[in-house]
C-alpha cells in the first residue's frame, strides 16, 4: 500500500480514531455522527490512498488561486472565506454586546445564523464553480 497523499492520509486516520472513540464510548454519539464521521474519514483516506485523486487534488491546489482571482477578482479570497470573516466578526460585537447589555439577544443569534448559512451556501456554490474551472481547464 503507498500513500499519495500524506497530509489527507493521516487526516482520515485522525477522523477514523474519532470512531474508534465512538466505539469504545468515550465519546457518545448518535448514529449520524457515525455516519458523517465515516464519510470524512473515507473520504480523506481515498485522497490519500489513490493515485489519480491525489494528483487531481494537487493539480487543483497549483492553479486554484489564480484560477478564483480570474473568476471572481482580487477579493476572491474574502468571497471563498466569507463564513470564517462572519464568525469572526459576530464573536467580536457579540462579546462587546456581552459586555454592554450582559447578554446576546436572541434575533441577533438568530440573524447571525441565517446570514451565516446563506453565506456558506454563496462560498461553497463560489468553491465547486472554481474546481469546475480548474479541471475544464486541464482538459483539452
Amino acid at each position: 500500500m503507498k500513500i499519495y497523499n500524506k497530509q489527507a492520509f493521516v487526516f482520515g486516520i485522525f477522523c477514523a480514531g474519532g470512531l474508534l472513540f465512538f466505539a469504545l464510548g468515550v465519546i457518545p454519539a448518535d448514529w449520524w455522527q457515525w455516519g458523517i464521521t465515516l464519510a470524512i474519514a473515507g473520504r480523506y483516506l481515498y485522497l490519500g490512498l489513490s493515485k489519480t485523486a491525489g494528483e487531481q487534488e494537487a493539480a487543483i491546489g497549483q492553479k486554484y488561486k489564480e484560477t478564483a482571482v480570474k473568476l471572481y477578482g482580487k477579493y476572491a479570497f474574502l468571497k471563498t472565506h466569507l463564513p470564517i470573516f462572519l464568525l469572526a466578526a459576530f464573536f467580536v460585537t457579540a462579546l462587546a454586546v456581552r459586555f454592554v447589555f450582559d447578554c446576546v439577544p436572541v434575533w441577533f443569534a438568530a440573524v447571525f445564523c441565517v446570514v451565516l448559512m446563506l453565506s456558506a451556501a454563496y462560498s461553497m456554490g463560489l468553491e465547486r464553480s472554481i474546481r469546475n474551472a480548474v479541471i475544464n481547464e486541464k482538459k483539452p
